[in-house]
């Protein structure tokens, strides 16, 4: 049964809740955590250590399996229960901070239910539709959640170092591990990975690769948990082959635009200069689109970063079907160099990284012009999604500035799929997002058993704070056609 209640001022549901569970026993849930006053955000009774098809682990499963443990506590053994906004924000940063490794994030729970034949055996009474416990009595059977996943899906090359850091091991279990083996599906089978020690993993193949982990106690008892990941196989080898990233022709920079409204917006620049050009000549601006969660950077443009899709925003997608040829051997082939602009704050006012670019294209149209380049030709500036609207608008504002020394000496502006008339989010899914942002779940019968009671939406439901300050952002409300507007 699904104990909730949104809204604590209902007070009848409340007050019913108090009737039905008030009496029962929480010393007897010795593990803290009953299934049956939580609210389940995924099937945990799937994820008790065994694979199989219907237990597959990412990092949002992981979630709301940690999720719905944390509305399950009971008593006093599991109030100190790290929240879970805690927990998740240490997978973000500790990912986030580390870029050499793919981080391995454990969770292994007992946690109780009542058992089917409870109140049959007599393991529990009901009078007045109160339950009350039987003295001697057990009511509840003892279950186990465990998972494992990576904190990164999407994998480009083929090298890669996993690292399993014990800060990123919860567990109520009180047990102590004597080994852990990982299958990384690269054709070596289990192998030992030792906490807190990277383990370099070599891939001959892309596509998507099942990694299997094996956890093994002192006390003899073992635990499987398994993960997909997608590869997007790039051999090291070919990496010189064509845009790439690497390389002596590679050019990274920082550029910050002038004030607008108050402040100023940060740009960083990668240029990659065509075989054969000593400095920029022949440039092609690419202006990124929104991106939220700034995770969009040079290697997604130049590679296509989901094996399963030609539409990722990448130039990797051929458009030549008989000779295989890719968008972007094509550009190399035309000795465009790639001036790749991503914002520091993929959300921020369409002006404000407006006046960034623009001091992007100056940059370019200096580097261009060094040494009396006889070669330099005039620049090509595409715009991806937003990045078109930024693009459009600095491009206008340096013919209308008035500054007689600002030229943007582009020949050709390019917009790719870009909202110029708005872009349209229904309004139905903006107010549910906010409705929901901020509301808080009760689990009434917990007034009984103990102190904290209120789980916030914003804390279990992965994602709901991010889609709700997407929605808030400056960016997201100048492009938005429809607006729902949020009254004082």
């Amino acid at each position: 049964m699904l104990l909730l209640q949104i809204n604590a001022q209902n007070n009848t549901y409340y007050n019913r809740m108090q009737h039905v569970f008030g009496n029962i026993d929480k010393a007897k849930v010795t593990t803290g955590c009953l299934k049956e006053f939580g609210i389940r955000f995924n099937t945990i009774e799937d994820y008790d250590g065994v694979l199989d098809t219907l237990n597959y682990v990412d990092k949002l499963q992981w979630k709301n399996l940690y999720s719905s443990l944390y509305t399950m506590r009971v008593g006093t053994s599991a109030q100190n229960m790290t929240s879970t906004n805690t927990v998740f924000n240490n997978l973000n940063s500790q990912q986030q901070n580390d870029t050499i490794n793919i981080l391995l994030a454990m969770q292994h729970y007992y946690y109780q239910q009542y058992k089917n034949n409870a109140l049959s055996n007599g393991d529990v009474t009901i009078s007045n539709d109160r339950i009350y416990d039987v003295a001697g009595r057990n009511p509840y059977d003892t279950k186990n959640i465990f998972a494992i996943t990576p904190l990164k899906k999407l994998l480009q090359g083929d090298t890669f170092s996993f690292k399993m850091p014990s800060n990123l091991i919860y567990s109520n279990t009180g047990l102590t591990i004597s080994q852990i083996q990982v299958d990384f599906d690269n054709g070596q089978g289990y192998q030992t990975l030792n906490l807190d020690t990277s383990v370099n993993i070599n891939y001959t193949s892309g596509g998507a690769k099942v990694i299997k982990y094996k956890i093994t106690y002192t006390n003899n008892t073992i635990f499987y948990s398994h993960s997909k990941i997608l590869l997007n196989y790039i051999p090291s080898q070919n990496y010189q082959a064509r845009y790439s990233g690497f390389g002596t022709g590679i050019i990274r920079k920082t550029i910050t635009g002038n004030v607008w409204n108050g402040d100023s917006a940060k740009g960083f620049v990668t240029v990659e200069l065509a075989p054969g050009h000593a400095q920029i000549t022949k440039p092609l601006i690419i202006v990124e689109g929104f991106d939220p969660n700034n995770n969009y950077n040079y290697y997604n443009l130049i590679y296509n970063f989901d094996p399963f899709s030609e539409s990722s925003g990448t130039l990797d997608i051929k458009i030549n079907l008989s000779t295989g040829l890719t968008l972007n051997q094509a550009i190399e082939n035309e000795g465009y160099d790639l001036v790749f602009v991503d914002y520091a704050n993929g959300t921020d006012y369409i002006q404000r990284n407006a006046y960034m670019l623009e001091r992007v294209i100056e940059w370019v149209n200096t580097e261009k012009n060094k040494n009396n380049n006889p070669n330099a030709e005039q620049n090509v500036v595409l715009g991806m999604s937003m990045g078109g609207l930024v693009a459009r608008y600095a491009l206008r504002h340096m013919e209308i500035d008035g500054n007689p020394n600002t030229n943007h000496d582009t020949k050709l502006y390019i917009s790719h799929d870009t909202p110029h008339q708005g872009a349209n989010v229904p309004l139905g899914l903006q107010a549910m997002a906010r409705h929901l942002y901020g509301e808080q779940i009760s689990l009434p019968v917990f007034f009984s058993l103990f102190d904290v009671n209120i789980v916030n939406l914003n804390d279990v439901v992965d994602g709901l704070e991010d889609g709700y300050n997407l929605l808030e952002s400056p960016a997201a409300q100048q492009m938005l056609y429809y607006q729902l507007v949020r009254r004082a």
